[in-house]
């Protein structure tokens, strides 16, 4: 059997060097990517989640709770529905709590400008609530539990459906 050339050898050191080399950069990346989607998943508020916001008793009733962010678009686009709500509840049930992040005059003034009203202003970190994008709309009842959770600006189908769930636990 011939012996290789040396210029041979090391093609096949080299090209064996790359493989392992694309090979080891899947992996990391597969991993990195996995620790990744798997923190944001469970970052996510989802139905069923168990959720706090200091100062809120939900034991007080259903709760819609809307999560906007100043200088959030689709928030904005979105208040002429949030004023619709406030005004088709029956008395004060559902509670509508507003978690905006900021300073609360800044915040209030900002709500107050999008002519949205809510029975208490919360200023909290989203994050600390599990919202990752605004708006966020979710229903808790008085256990704290989230019964459903609508993200983004809602179409016309997906508000009457805020509607029945928010208006017809009672």
């Amino acid at each position: 059997m011939e012996k290789p050339t040396k210029s041979v050898r090391r093609i096949l050191e080299v090209a064996a060097n790359v493989g392992i080399i694309i090979v080891a950069v899947i992996l990391i990346g597969n991993f990195v990517s996995s620790k990744w989607r798997t923190k944001r998943e469970s970052d996510k508020l989802t139905a069923g989640m168990k959720v706090s916001i200091s100062g809120v008793k939900w034991e007080d009733g259903t709760t819609l709770v809307l999560a906007l962010q100043k200088g959030c678009r689709y928030c904005e686009e979105s208040a002429p529905f949030y004023r619709r709500l406030w005004q088709q509840r029956s008395g004060s049930e559902p509670r509508i709590i507003a978690v905006v992040p900021g300073d609360k005059a800044e915040v209030a003034r900002y709500l107050q400008e999008l002519g949205v009203l809510a029975d208490g202003i919360v200023n909290v970190s989203l994050a600390d609530i599990h919202v990752s994008a605004t708006p966020t709309l979710f229903l808790v009842d008085r256990s704290g539990r989230v019964s459903q959770v609508w993200v983004g600006k809602l179409d016309s189908t997906r508000e009457n459906e805020v509607i029945q769930r928010a208006f017809n636990s009672y």
